[in-house]
């Protein structure tokens, strides 16, 4: 076997696919003066807990799994903090067609558009999955490290199935508060890695996006009553 120039040997060819990508935007400190308490009290006062059972065709769990999310679903954020639907409608999503390089459209409902979830203590976990929209947005309330856990693992390998599977080849994002994510994982399974410190917090803003080539209506059915159980029940 011979080389070229470049120590790559004869024949290879960068793959058709790209591989998983995001664009990080630090925004903490040029957002509304004090947003960050806003939504954490928020979030300690309005936030519902319920079991998630991932049975929907984006799920990437083993069957039986049941999930337990903590979550303040878009309504309740529509009519507590306003300020973030008009980030949501306005400059987070001019940012995330810079990155995605198409234009976006918002959902239908403020349910599907933002959510803000919570992990507490040791063993928590948010749901291995894949998503149905081209641009998911993650603007995050806390830091996350090795130490506290609730690292965002995404798989490269685009077969993976479910956690062991993302686990055997992946990556892990370790965000820290103020930083906003943008990224398209329709083809990379992720879930978030459980919490270490029994005492630590994650919270995390997210934001669906959709586009004319990738319609609101691949939405995988079961999904919002998957997530929106705790606002059904309210």
């Amino acid at each position: 076997m011979t080389t070229t120039p470049g120590g790559f040997a004869d024949g290879w060819t960068p793959p058709a696919l790209a591989p998983f990508h995001w664009h990080t935007y630090d925004v903490g400190s040029v957002l509304p003066a004090g947003w960050r308490e806003e939504l954490l009290s928020l979030a300690a006062a309005e936030s519902v807990r319920h079991d998630f059972r991932p049975t929907m065709s984006s799920a990437r769990e083993r069957t039986g799994t049941v999930i337990r999310l903590e979550t303040v679903n878009g309504e309740t954020l529509q009519q507590r903090a306003p300020w973030l639907e008009r980030l949501y409608l306005g400059w987070f999503r001019a940012l995330a067609e810079r990155t995605i390089g198409e234009a976006l459209h918002p959902t239908s409902t403020a349910n599907r558009s933002l959510s803000l979830n919570v992990l507490r203590g040791d063993g928590e976990r948010y749901p291995c999955h894949v998503d149905s929209n081209p641009a998911q947005g993650l603007l995050y309330l806390t830091d996350c490290t090795e130490e506290t856990g609730g690292g965002l693992v995404v798989a490269r390998d685009r077969t993976a199935r479910d956690v062991a599977e993302v686990d055997r080849d992946a990556g892990v994002i370790y965000p820290r508060a103020g930083q906003l994510y943008f990224f398209d994982a329709r083809a990379h399974a992720h879930y978030v890695q459980p919490m270490r410190d029994p005492d630590g917090l994650r919270a995390v803003v997210t934001m669906n996006y959709y586009s004319q080539s990738c319609p609101e209506s691949v939405r995988p059915t079961g999904l919002d009553d998957q997530l929106f159980a705790a606002a059904a029940a309210r």
